[in-house]
């Protein structure tokens, strides 16, 4: 036994209504009279507002959309641009970094050479740390021949003072040529 389909003529106008969002308040109103007496109408109605609330919920819901493929291409050349940038600046900050350790210790030889106080200062310091160095016991060395006691204590000084200079400017290099 073939089964009949129940059609009416104004299911076309309903469906149009519904799938433009129109459904029921847009609608004539000759329309929505029909869809409440017409069994067929009303139900796909019925059925075009559930789906369509479904798609409005479903929006809201929705995760913003990705920025566009122009965009993010963009965006990463900016990022590949800035990292080159500090890529070509590391080596300026280490070098202005050294000039400016120069610097120092160019105005504090100038100052260290012109102020009688911060010499008498450093010759104390001197002693003290020739003081130190004397009353360690120092294995000899077969090789050194000259007493190192009869070298004056300036020079120890001299040699403290390029020694902690070098190693702060090693600090300061690895320090400005690290990773970020």
């Amino acid at each position: 036994m073939a089964r009949t389909r129940i059609s009416c003529v104004h299911e076309d106008d309903v469906l149009m209504m519904v799938a433009t969002g129109r459904w029921p308040e847009g609608a004539p109103a000759e329309l929505r009279a029909h869809a409440d007496t017409c069994q067929v109408c009303r139900e796909l109605g019925l059925a075009g507002a559930a789906i369509g609330s479904e798609k409005e919920r479903e929006a809201e819901q929705a995760v913003p959309a990705l920025p566009s493929a122009g965009t993010i291409w963009w965006r990463a050349q900016l990022r590949a641009r800035q990292e080159a940038a500090r890529q070509v600046a590391r080596p300026i900050t280490a070098a202005q970094l050294m000039a400016f350790g120069a610097l120092v210790g160019v105005v504090g030889a100038v100052f260290g050479a012109t102020t009688d106080w911060f010499q008498r200062s450093l010759q104390s310091l001197g002693g003290t740390i020739s003081g130190v160095f004397a009353s360690i016991s120092w294995p000899r060395l077969p090789a050194l021949s000259e007493d190192l006691s009869s070298v004056p204590v300036g020079y120890w000084i001299i040699l403290l003072v390029v020694g902690l200079g070098v190693i702060a400017g090693a600090a300061v290099f690895s320090w400005a040529m690290k990773e970020e």
